[in-house]
C-alpha cells in the first residue's frame, strides 16, 4: 500500500504521511534518531513512505550518518529528534552538517500543542536552540507541512547546503492533513557565464607562467569532478585540494600535488608555493576547511579566477574575478580553446612532492606502530571499491597527507565543526549507501570512547565495515599543541579500554596489534572478511610531533 493511501482513524492521511511523502519526494531515502513518543507518527510515516529509519545509539551519531548518506548520495537525508534533550543532543550533529555543507532536514519533537506554555518537563525553546546553528528553524505549521517541508529542503539544497530544522508538535504530526498531495522539488536552472568573461578568465589564464588550482568541497557533485579533469589538463594546472575534496580528480594524478589546510608544517611547504603561483584558479573553495593561517594567504594584486555555485561571502582571501552559477557547465566552457601559457619548472615542483612526502614519511618507533606507516599500508589498498572515513585528531590531519584518494568522497570526515565521535556514525551512514564498498574507518582512542555505541548499529546491520582504533591513551593533538606552547602536559592522558575485547562484545571479528608487521597482516586479513571488523593498533605518536 502507497504511503498516500495510509489513512488515519478518521480515514484521511495524516500531516506527518504529508511530511514524509514531500522529503522522499525530494530523495531523502534515511532517517536517523532515537524515537520518543512526540515522535512515533514521524518515524511510522517515514517507513511506510519507503525511508528507512536507522536507530542510532546517540543523537550526535544520528547527525554524523546523516551528514554521511548526504555527502555519498548527493541528496538530502533526515533525522528525528524527540523533545528535550533528543535535541539538545542532537544540535552537535546539525551544527556539523551546517558547517560541512550537506543538506539535512532534521525533524525536532514538541509537546502536544494544548499544554504549550504551561508544561514544563523537559521543555525549552528548540526553534531559539537551532535558529543559529542551522539555515533555517521554524515551527511546522501542520496546515501547510508538506509545503513547508519542501521549503525547507529548498533551503537546504541551496548554496552552499547545510541543515534545516522543523519544530514538530506530537498532535500536529498526528492530525488530519488538510494539503491533498505532497510537494515536488523543483529543479534549479543555474546560470551559465557570459562570453565576454568567459573570454577574459581565458585570456588571464592564458598569461600564466606558474598556475595552480586550489579546489574545495563544492567541487564534489553534479558532474564537476570530470569536467575539472578536462579543465586541468586542458591548462596542464596543477592542484592542491581541501581535506573534503581529496579525490575530486586522482591523487594518483600527475598534476595533484595533495591536500592542504590544517598541518602547520605541511602548510607552511605549501603557502611557499602559492606565494610563488602568478595565477590561483578557485574551485568551489570553502575557507571553511581552512586554520587561521590562510586568512589574507595571498594578497589583492594576486590574479585570481574564482569558479563557484554562489557568490562565497567569507572574505577570508580576495577571490578575484568570479564566475558563478552553473560550475560544472562553466568549467566545461573554460575548457575549450584552452592556450596554456609556460609551466611551472619541472624541478619546483619535484622540489615540492620531496618536501611534502618528507614531512608525511614514517618514522621508526621504539615500540608500536608508525601512524604514517599505518596509512601507508592502508594507502597500499586503496581503490574505488573501498570509502574512508576519518576521525578528529591528529591522526587525521596525518592521513589526509598520506592517502592518495582515487575518487570523490572516498574520505568522509568533518572539517568544519571537527567534533570528535564522527568516523564510525559516518561509517554506517556510507555504508547503507553504498554496501556494495567496503568502509575503513580510521578513530583515535579519545574519539572511539565517544561512539562505542555507534558498533553495535554496525553489527546490527551487518555492515562491510572495518575500524582501525590508533590507541595510543592520549589526545595526542592536543598534547602536541600543549608542547608546541611550551606548556605543561595536561588533562589529556588517560587509560583506554581493550577495544579488542569491547567490539568482541558487539560481535564484531577483532584482533588486537603492536606492530607495523602485526597491523599488515591483520589488515590483510581483514580485507577477507565480510562483516563488521576491528583492528585495535597500539601506536606511537611521537611522530606527529615531526609532521604537524
Amino acid at each position: 500500500m502507497e504511503a498516500s493511501e495510509k489513512q488515519s482513524a478518521s480515514g484521511k492521511v495524516s500531516v506527518a504521511v504529508r511530511i514524509a511523502e514531500t522529503m522522499h519526494a525530494y530523495g531523502v531515502r534515511f532517517a536517523f534518531g532515537i524515537p520518543g513518543n512526540d515522535v512515533l507518527e514521524l518515524i511510522r510515516a517515514c517507513e511506510q513512505t519507503g525511508i528507512t529509519f536507522v536507530l542510532a545509539k546517540s543523537e550526535p551519531s544520528a547527525g554524523f550518518m546523516a551528514d554521511a548518506v548526504a555527502q555519498v548520495s548527493g541528496n538530502p537525508a533526515a533525522c528525528i529528534f524527540a523533545l528535550g534533550p533528543g535535541v539538545v543532543n542532537g544540535a552537535t550533529g546539525v551544527a556539523t552538517s551546517v558547517m560541512e555543507r550537506t543538506p539535512v532536514i532534521v525533524l525536532g519533537g514538541e509537546m502536544a500543542s494544548n499544554r504549550r506554555g504551561l508544561y514544563t518537563h523537559q521543555v525549552f525553546d528548540h526553534v531559539a536552540l537551532m535558529t543559529p546553528i542551522t539555515k533555517l528553524a521554524a515551527e511546522l505549521n501542520p496546515d501547510r507541512a508538506a509545503q513547508q517541508v519542501a521549503k525547507a529542503l529548498d533551503v537546504a539544497m541551496t548554496e552552499p547546503r547545510g541543515a534545516v530544522f522543523l519544530n514538530c508538535a506530537a498532535d500536529a504530526s498526528r492530525a488530519d492533513a488538510i494539503e491533498a498531495k505532497p510537494y515536488a522539488p523543483v529543479q534549479p536552472h543555474l546560470g551559465v557565464a557570459p562570453s565576454a568573461a568567459v573570454e577574459s578568465a581565458r585570456a588571464e589564464l592564458s598569461k600564466a607562467k606558474q598556475p595552480l588550482a586550489l579546489i574545495g568541497l563544492a567541487a564534489l557533485r553534479n558532474g564537476v569532478p570530470e569536467r575539472l579533469q578536462a579543465f586541468l589538463e586542458a591548462w596542464q594546472i596543477p592542484f592542491l585540494t581541501t581535506f573534503k575534496a581529496k579525490g575530486v580528480v586522482s591523487e594518483r594524478h600527475p598534476l595533484s600535488l595533495g591536500a592542504l589546510g590544517l598541518s602547520p608544517i605541511a602548510d607552511d611547504v605549501t603557502q611557499k608555493l602559492v606565494q610563488e603561483a602568478d595565477h590561483l584558479t578557485l574551485v568551489g573553495f570553502d575557507a571553511m576547511e581552512l586554520r587561521d593561517a590562510w586568512l589574507d594567504a595571498w594578497g589583492p594584486d594576486m590574479a585570481c579566477l574564482t569558479l563557484d555555485w554562489a557568490t562565497q561571502t567569507d572574505r577570508v582571501f580576495p577571490s578575484g574575478q568570479q564566475i558563478l552559477g552553473d560550475l560544472a557547465a562553466n568549467i566545461e566552457l573554460l575548457t575549450q580553446s584552452a592556450n596554456p601559457g609556460a609551466a611551472w619548472p619541472e624541478a619546483r615542483i619535484k622540489a615540492y612532492r620531496d618536501a611534502s612526502e618528507q614531512i608525511v614519511a614514517p618514522r621508526e618507533p621504539e615500540t608500536g606502530i608508525s601512524p604514517a606507516a599505518l596509512f601507508a599500508e592502508v594507502n597500499a589498498h586503496l581503490d574505488n571499491d573501498t570509502i574512508l572515513t576519518a576521525d578528529v585528531g591528529a591522526h587525521r590531519i596525518l592521513a589526509c597527507h598520506a592517502f592518495r584518494c582515487t575518487m570523490p568522497n572516498q574520505l568522509l570526515q568533518t572539517n568544519g565543526l571537527c567534533s570528535m565521535g564522527y568516523a564510525v556514525p559516518a561509517a554506517v551512514g556510507a555504508s547503507l549507501v553504498a554496501p556494495d564498498k567496503r568502509v575503513v574507518a580510521l578513530v583515535g582512542d579519545g574519539s572511539a570512547l565517544m561512539s562505542l555505541g555507534e558498533l553495535a548499529v554496525v553489527a546490527e546491520h551487518q555492515l562491510p565495515v572495518t575500524v582501525i582504533a590508533l590507541n595510543d591513551a592520549s589526545l595526542a593533538l592536543i598534547e602536541l599543541k600543549q608542547s608546541k606552547l611550551q606548556v605543561e602536559t595536561s588533562s589529556v592522558r588517560f587509560k583506554s579500554p581493550n577495544f579488542c575485547d569491547v567490539a568482541k562484545g558487539f560481535g564484531f571479528e577483532a584482533m588486537r596489534v603492536g606492530s607495523n608487521a602485526e597491523f599488515k597482516s591483520a589488515y590483510e586479513e581483514a580485507r577477507g572478511l565480510k562483516g563488521p571488523v576491528l583492528i585495535e593498533a597500539i601506536c606511537d605518536p611521537r611522530e606527529y610531533w615531526d609532521q604537524m
